[in-house]
């Protein structure tokens, strides 16, 4: 069935599901669902990711600076330790050495009772060279710094100096910076340096108030300990949050996967649910429901054109109400019984119509059930099919009996040959075949046309049936050839007596289109078992029969014997054997001289194929030539015989011989409408002169000559080639042909010749057709001279040319040339 492109129904796996289309629209629906879902989920890690990271990077900041802070703390409390203690004496050494800056206090100096020197060290510097230490150990720097010092070491750096300036100017308590020292990340915080009254000892000459600020406390803190933990905290967040994305997005592909699936699920379902109601509604089967019980469901508009009932009308009833009483309880039992064991039934069903006619309908059962096996519909479709059975018994009738006559044809006649050799086998008893084949029936086709010829074969059939029993068979194989088929006859003299009833019956006169008509009937008869075991052996023996028959004279019976199928079977070696030489040119051609009666001079040949088999030795023309023409091989032949006949013509010719060459042609040859082209070729290749050619016909040929055959013959008299009628006085017909036709010459039969010499009647014949011929300016040629009294009745009798033993054999080209070597006019004379 074929749906418009705008059904939107397609098939998908194992149904009916939504179109492309609309399939295509909800799986994009989905994936652009399942995008945006990417979209969000992508960027709610993104933004997770960063505002980890930057919580990340808060809190490697918080942890430098707590650790900055840390620092300043302890440094802060030890120099307030210091301060309050009025400083701290230290034995000098190289890097404890008597401070310059504080040389104008007197106690800068002391011994002790032991006699230790000691200096006092100002707080500020052991705070310095501790922050120096504890840099070295940890990484930590640590700076007393001022705009106004005492030790140029503590000149504060611009960045220093400004966060000194924001102190004094009481903006901020502490300045933190990240920035590079010595080409490395650190944390620099700074707090401001207040002055005090511990601190006026060493640095009341700088001329600071208590309070005020004199400076600034710096620590730097390294910051490549924490980047490291937090490059690997970021790469943890990282990781986790790609990994999350991935699972996610794997989420949501399987999620829209799975939502695609349902959608298009739910719409193939919706779809199936509407294609379902559409076929139920449009199909062109009718189509009913019922329940488990047989209960009427539903019906549907074609089931109502068919039967005439009305949605209504059955809705509730049994479908039992569309029985026709033509089939019996066993037929439904078995119905319904397959429908319990495979769950559905297919058949033939006559049902009847609301108004009572009766239909035949082709109809289909299917059960359906429920999960536990039960069955919940059954659901059956139906088509009328009266027309389809009406047509198929005729085309059944038609493959079984011929059209024209009503009789059985090949087909059925073999099934009935077999039944009753079958039939005779089982009951031991005889049976004939009767092979028959219509005398003279193609040259009613012919004369008076095919319309003609079928009524014959009409009429035949009729009588034919009218000679034989009702249990026998007649049946028509095709053309016109007829079987009988005799089942349990008692001998064989009762084939032969319907057999004569036959061939008496078809001998009257039929007639047709007003014309009275004659026919006869060659039969051939073969015998179960006597002559065949099987149908094709029967068959096959009949027919050999039958062509015995018709070869003996046609309008008689002849029974099959043994020797029949010897020369059938050498009949098909001769055409196999007879392709094969064809295919090989195996052929050789022979030359029998013709000599002037006046002049007794050889005047030429005629050639005459041979052929010389391995097996079958020298094969007569007779033998194979008709065999050729009904193979269709002839004008290979003839072509072949021409070509070799010129070649050595020309030989002869050229070694100073005047001759001509006759060659014969076959009436098949002349069907070929290239037949003078294919002549003139032959000329041009052995360059033999076309007037030295005669090309000799039969005298039958002649007389059937069509329009187009006539035409062949006068392109071939055109080429300057000469045409003689061979086997004259053969075709009893009129002569009135001979001056219609452009032919030169005449060859008598040798029927005529042979008695002519003792039947006056065969000598005043032949004397007749020298002389019609020699009035037509035609030249006579008498062949089948053997005896010296028949030249010499010729030669009184003015014939041109003779041919025959009497002068020669037909001999090979070499012997042809010792034979021209030794001819002269006397020895001929003498011969």
């Amino acid at each position: 069935m074929l749906f418009p492109p705008d059904a939107g129904i397609s098939v998908q796996g194992d149904g009916v599901g939504p179109g492309g289309s609309e399939a295509r629209h909800i799986r994009i629906m989905v994936v652009r669902y399942a995008v945006l879902a990417l979209a969000v989920w992508t960027f709610l890690l993104g933004v997770s990711l960063w505002w980890n990271v930057d919580r990340q990077q808060a809190v490697t900041l918080e942890l430098a600076l707590n650790t900055a802070r840390s620092a300043f703390s302890k440094d802060l409390a030890y120099r307030l330790w210091a301060s309050g203690h009025g400083g701290v004496y230290v034995e000098p050494t190289e890097k404890t050495p008597p401070s310059p800056w504080m040389a104008q206090l007197p106690d800068r100096d002391l011994t002790t009772t032991e006699g230790r020197h000691l200096t006092l060290m100002n707080p500020a510097y052991m705070l310095r060279e501790m922050m120096q230490d504890y840099g070295e150990y940890y990484g930590i720097k640590g700076r007393i710094v001022g705009i106004v010092y005492l030790n140029p070491n503590n000149e504060a750096d611009a960045w220093e100096a400004e966060a000194i300036r924001r102190f004094s100017a009481g903006k901020v308590a502490e300045v933190v910076e990240v920035s590079d020292i010595d080409s490395q990340p650190y944390l620099r915080l700074i707090k401001p340096f207040m002055m005090e009254q511990s601190c006026q000892k060493c640095h009341g000459h700088l001329g600071f108030n208590n309070g005020e600020v004199r400076g600034a406390i710096g620590v730097s803190v390294p910051m490549a300990p924490y980047r490291q933990a937090e490059a690997g905290a970021v790469w943890n967040m990282e990781v986790s949050h790609a990994a999350f994305w991935f699972f996610g997005m794997l989420t949501i592909g399987l999620v829209g996967r799975r939502a695609s699936s349902r959608l298009v699920e739910k719409a193939r379902a919706e779809e199936e649910t509407r294609l379902a109601a559409h076929v139920f509604r449009n199909a062109l089967d009718a189509t009913i429901i019922t329940d488990a019980t047989g209960r009427i469901l539903r019906v549907n508009p074609m089931f109502s054109e068919l039967t005439g009932y009305g949605e209504a009308e059955v809705v509730g009833e049994n479908p039992r109400l569309l029985r026709s009483d033509h089939h019996d309880e066993v037929f439904y039992r078995e119905m319904w019984g397959a429908i319990s064991g495979e769950g559905r039934w297919q058949g033939e069903v006559w049902n009847r119509r609301k108004d009572g006619s009766v239909f035949v309908a082709w109809e289909s059962i299917v059960a359906v059930r429920n999960d536990d096996g039960s069955v919940r519909y059954y659901i059956g479709s139906f088509s009328d099919i009266t027309d389809q059975v009406e047509a198929q018994r005729h085309i059944l009738r038609l493959a079984h009996y011929d059209v024209l006559t009503e009789l059985p044809n090949r087909v059925l006649f073999q099934d009935r040959l077999e039944r009753a050799v079958i039939h005779a086998q089982r009951h031991d008893r005889q049976a004939a075949l009767l092979f028959l084949d219509l005398d003279g029936f193609k040259k009613v086709n012919d004369t008076l046309g095919h319309r003609a010829g079928d009524e014959l074969l009409k009429e035949v059939a009729v009588r034919l049936k009218q000679c034989v029993r009702m249990t026998d068979t007649i049946a028509r194989l095709g053309g016109d050839e007829f079987t009988a088929i005799l089942d349990e006859i008692a001998a064989a003299a009762d084939a032969a007596l319907v057999a004569e009833k036959i061939i008496w019956s078809l001998s009257s006169p039929f007639l047709i289109g007003g014309r009275e008509m004659f026919i006869s009937a060659s039969v051939g008869i073969s015998l179960f078992p006597d002559h065949g075991r099987t149908g094709e052996e029967l068959l096959k023996h009949a027919d050999t029969a039958m062509y015995q028959a018709k070869a003996a004279g046609k309008g008689r019976l002849n029974f099959y014997a043994a020797e029949m199928t010897q020369r059938e079977e050498r009949r098909m070696d001769l055409e196999s054997a007879l392709r094969q030489a064809v295919e090989d040119k195996s052929f050789q051609v022979h030359y029998q001289p013709k000599i002037n009666l006046k002049t007794h001079i050889v005047t030429g040949f005629e050639a005459l194929v041979r052929w010389q088999h391995p097996t079958f030795g020298a094969v007569s023309p007779a033998d194979f030539i008709p065999i050729a023409e009904e193979m269709l091989l002839i004008h290979r032949i003839d072509m072949l015989v021409l070509r070799q006949a010129c070649r050595q013509g020309k030989l002869w010719l050229d070694a100073g011989h005047s001759l001509t060459m006759a060659v014969n042609l076959s009436g098949r040859d002349f069907h070929d409408d290239t037949l003078a082209e294919q002549v003139h070729r032959v000329l041009e290749e052995t360059r033999f002169p076309p007037e030295n050619l005669e090309l000799e016909i039969t005298e039958t040929f002649v007389l059937d000559l069509g329009g187009r055959q006539r035409e062949v013959l006068d392109a071939l008299r055109a080429l300057g080639v000469g045409l003689a009628i061979d086997d004259f006085g053969t075709g009893y017909s009129s002569l009135s042909y001979l001056k219609q036709l452009p032919v030169t010459a005449l060859k008598i039969d040798r029927s005529f010749i042979r008695d002519m010499a003792r039947d006056s009647r065969d000598m005043m014949l032949v004397g007749s057709i020298i002389g019609i011929a020699h009035s037509l300016g035609l030249k006579v040629v008498a062949e089948g001279i053997e005896e010296s009294d028949q030249m010499a009745i010729l030669a009184v009798q003015e014939c041109d040319e003779i041919q025959g033993y009497l002068i020669a054999k037909p001999m090979p080209p070499e012997q042809v040339k010792i034979f021209l070597m030794d001819t002269s006019p006397r020895t001929l004379t003498a011969t």
